[in-house]
């Protein structure tokens, strides 16, 4: 073989060399693209589940925030009947002593034994603790429509009593819990008629709630925007908030 011979063996010899590698470069090339595009397709479902579960986990934030202030609102309600009924034994023992004092002044001619009726104050004192009471109880109990039935019953006999922006708050629970959203809504918006009553944020929160409930969300995003600004510092404006969130998440 000539020099001339051997040289054009070596220059097709690296010709050959230089086409595979290309091919083997573009092989590699669309396998380093397929890998890049299953990683993009994975990192796409997990965003999804993140954003997905954010959204869960909200959800569940809100309604542990809102059996919170349930079970706040019960407590309440406990601490303001304890403080009824000390009130009332403070008020017996008063009269007891009075009484006491009118035998003792008289020389203790009274009758042994004999009792004065109860004037028409304490009969409507007792009568209005006890529904109020018996409705209030029922509500922890977990029975609805007896707490319902209790409250509307309180609310004909005592429709300004010192318990009635609480009993015509808690009907709306009770309403709301068992699902009438349309007569719950209304329970809710009485509460606007006790101007003085620490439920009233509540009672605002719970109108957006059924109004979301009935699907009326435009009115149930103004109303949520009117607790915000009318109580910014209520722990219900804070849940207001997150539920405006959850309906700028569902487009609503």
């Amino acid at each position: 073989m000539t020099r001339i011979n051997s040289l054009a063996v070596v220059i097709a010899g690296l010709g050959l060399l230089v086409t595979q590698g290309s091919a083997l470069g573009a092989a590699s090339n669309k396998d380093l693209e397929a890998q890049a595009a299953a990683i993009d397709a994975r990192l796409g479902k997990l965003e999804s589940r993140a954003n997905q579960s954010l959204v869960e986990l909200q959800q569940q934030i809100d309604t542990a925030r809102q059996e919170l202030r349930t079970l706040r609102g019960q407590i309440e309600e406990a601490r303001h009947d304890l403080d009824s009924t000390r009130q009332q034994q403070r008020e017996l023992y008063a009269d007891l002593d009075r009484r006491l004092l009118l035998i003792e002044n008289a020389g203790g001619t009274a009758t042994p034994g004999a009792t004065a009726a109860p004037t028409a104050p304490e009969v409507m004192f007792a009568d209005e603790s006890a529904v109020y009471g018996d409705a209030f109880a029922a509500m922890k109990a977990g029975r609805y429509e007896e707490a319902a039935q209790g409250f509307e019953l309180y609310l004909t006999k005592y429709p300004r009593g010192p318990r009635a922006d609480n009993a015509t708050y808690w009907l709306g629970e009770a309403q709301y819990v068992l699902q009438d959203f349309t007569t719950a809504l209304k329970s809710f918006q009485a509460v606007a008629a006790f101007p003085e009553s620490r439920k009233l944020p509540d009672a605002l929160l719970k109108v957006a709630y059924c109004q979301y409930e009935l699907k009326a969300f435009k009115n149930s995003r103004a109303t949520l925007q009117k607790l915000i600004s009318t109580y910014p510092d209520a722990d219900a404006a804070r849940l207001a908030e997150a539920r405006i969130a959850k309906m700028n998440e569902e487009g609503r």
